[in-house]
C-alpha cells in the first residue's frame, strides 16, 4: 500500500471521503479540502522541527474545520470536529488514547487564538495559522505558538502557499 509522508494513501482517502460526506460547506471553499491539505503539509513540515507527533498533526488537518456550519464566525466548529474525530477513531483511523486526546485538544482549542499549548497541539494550531493568506491575512509571529512557525522564512513559505 502506497504511503505519502503519513497515513497510508488508501486509509487517508477513506477518511477524507467520510469527512466530505458530512461536510456542509463548499468542499472547494476557504475551509475545504485545499485548506486541509495545506495545513497537513504545514504541520508535517513544522513537526520535523518541533518534535510534534506527525500522526496527530496530519489528522488535525482533516478534522479541525470538518464540522463548520459556515465560513464566518462559528466558535463551536472546533469542538464539533473533535467530536467527529472521537466518533471515527478506531473505525477509519487508528491512534493511541494519548494521541486521540491531543487531537481532540488541538481541534477543540484551535479557534480560540491561544499561543501556549503542548507542543503537538501548538504545532497543529500553527499549521492552521500559517494558511491565513487564503482569507487575506498575513500570519503574525506573536500569534504563532512555536519558534519553528515564527521563523520568517516559514511564515513567508506558508503565506505564499496560502495564496495559491
Amino acid at each position: 500500500m502506497k504511503q505519502e509522508n503519513g497515513m497510508p494513501s488508501a486509509a487517508r482517502a477513506a477518511l477524507i471521503a467520510a469527512i466530505r460526506a458530512q461536510y456542509v460547506l463548499d468542499w472547494d471553499g476557504i475551509h475545504g479540502s485545499a485548506h486541509g491539505e495545506r495545513v497537513r503539509e504545514n504541520g508535517l513540515r513544522l513537526a520535523e522541527r518541533t518534535g510534534a507527533r506527525a500522526d496527530v498533526v496530519e489528522l488535525f488537518a482533516y478534522f479541525h474545520d470538518a464540522c463548520r456550519h459556515n465560513d464566518g464566525h462559528d466558535p463551536q466548529h472546533g469542538p464539533r470536529g473533535a467530536d467527529l474525530a472521537r466518533r471515527l477513531a478506531g473505525s477509519l483511523f487508528t491512534i493511541d488514547p494519548a494521541g486521540l486526546e491531543l487531537l481532540v485538544a488541538a481541534c477543540a482549542g484551535h479557534t480560540h487564538g491561544g499561543t501556549v499549548a503542548q507542543i503537538t497541539v501548538a504545532t497543529c494550531w500553527d499549521a492552521d495559522r500559517l494558511d491565513l493568506g487564503r482569507v487575506g491575512k498575513i500570519p503574525r509571529p506573536e500569534r504563532l505558538c512555536t519558534e519553528a512557525a515564527r521563523d520568517p522564512e516559514v511564515i513567508r513559505w506558508g503565506y505564499e502557499r496560502s495564496l495559491r
